[in-house]
């Protein structure tokens, strides 16, 4: 999918121009009815191409740049009354946006005033579907593919000084679903040696139902220089949904101590397979794993993980849910300067569980041990309750498995 934007050079060097041209290329074929073409473009290294094939089609195009860097756009429109938007500052931007169908609509805004590239691909194969990218200086790679109708998509990158790479894809095959995505990564300070780098950002998202909800936010800034410094994590998010009405929720951030970056990485996984269910994922500082599963109807999972800017602490969680109405919080927290685990295990199979674990290491010595916990529910209306702190060479472990109905278990170690 990174490579739907060769499109966008496909098109735009349509005139044969050349790379070293200091001048503007611009050319437009319409076949149809009442299709209209707008292009705007200022200072030389423009490039943009428009073909419409249809009734009723928009496409406007501006371009702006700044020194001797580039500004490249592409647009394919096939049917009626699609509407294509697209807006380049300064350099080193390139997008592609190819609609087949009608009513669709794609909006593209990029500004950059790096050495990096600025990337945008937006395809749209039905009727009614909606794509808005906005990218902010270099490395920014963005793809979005819609297969359906009445689909919408926004994907928002910001960029900066000694900043990572922001990288995500998008893809809808169903209906009337939404998909967002923020990701912003910067270095500290004004980018000098000695401060902070920011970190990676990379998310997929995939929808193939209907009514579906995913929003993903990705933040990796540096922070401070010198001793002080704190490189931004590696954040990693995958989401699938399969059915309807889901809603994925996945929040991803920190720093870890030292100037470089991705020194440790968020990562989840979340899978919706059913109607109606609810998943949110939240993670801190790096060191974190997760992956939530859900097979069924109206099930809600919660996970919240942090560890330390310092230490080697991981978190680890799996919730598993297969039924209908189950509720599952896991909650994971190491202290600094900690190097503890924490592993969880949330399975529920029946209707109406819930299941709720909370591990925490907050004291200041080093922790060698680990809390594990793992709670299986195959039935009706049971509840689960676990708590372990855990303190200096101390290590929890339990165990809860519940077969039946209106049972109720609570642990607590300390």
């Amino acid at each position: 999918m990174k490579y739907l934007t060769t499109l966008a050079v496909l098109l735009a060097t349509t005139s044969l121009a050349s790379a070293a041209s200091q001048d503007n290329e611009s050319f437009i074929l319409q076949a149809g009815k009442k299709n209209t073409a707008l292009v705007a473009q200022k200072n030389g290294d423009n490039g943009q191409a428009t073909l419409q094939f249809g009734k009723g089609n928009q496409a406007i195009t501006a371009q702006k740049t700044s020194g001797t860097d580039a500004n490249s756009s592409g647009t394919l429109q096939i049917g009626n009354n699609n509407t294509a938007i697209a807006a380049q500052a300064g350099g080193n931007n390139a997008q592609g946006t190819l609609q087949v169908g009608n009513n669709n609509t794609a909006l593209t805004v990029q500004a950059n005033t790096s050495a990096d590239l600025n990337k945008s691909g937006s395809v749209q194969l039905g009727n009614g579907n909606t794509s808005v990218a906005v990218q902010s200086q270099g490395d920014n790679t963005q793809n979005t593919i819609q297969l359906d109708n009445k689909n919408a998509a926004l994907t928002v990158q910001a960029n900066g000084a000694k900043g990572g790479n922001n990288n995500s894809a998008t893809i809808e095959a169903g209906v009337n679903n939404a998909a967002v995505t923020l990701q912003a990564t910067t270095g500290a300070g004004t980018g000098a040696a000695k401060d902070a780098a920011g970190g990676d950002n990379n998310s997929a998202t995939l929808q193939f139902g209907r009514n579906n909800v995913a929003v993903t936010a990705q933040d990796s800034t540096g922070t401070g220089s010198g001793a002080n410094a704190a490189g931004g994590v590696e954040n990693a998010a995958a989401t699938l949904q399969v059915g309807k009405k889901d809603v994925a929720v996945t929040a991803q951030g920190g720093a870890r101590s030292g100037k470089a970056a991705d020194q440790t990485s968020n990562d989840s996984f979340t899978g919706q397979f059913g109607n109606g269910d609810t998943a949110v994922a939240a993670q801190k500082n790096g060191n974190n794993d997760q992956a939530t599963v859900q097979v069924g109807n109206n099930n809600t999972a919660l996970t919240a993980q942090k560890t330390a800017d310092a230490g080697t602490g991981t978190n680890g969680s799996l919730t598993l849910q297969v039924g209908n109405g189950n509720l599952a919080l896991a909650r994971q927290t190491i202290a600094n300067p900690s190097n503890a685990t924490n592993g969880s295990l949330l399975a529920q199979i029946g209707k109406n569980n819930t299941a709720l674990a909370s591990q925490g290491e907050t004291g200041l010595q080093k922790m060698i041990g680990a809390n594990l916990q793992a709670t299986v529910q195959v039935g009706n209306d049971n509840t689960s309750i676990t708590t372990q702190t855990a303190s200096a060479s101390v290590s929890n472990t339990s165990v809860t498995a519940q077969f039946g109905s209106h049972n109720v278990a609570i642990t607590s170690q300390h």
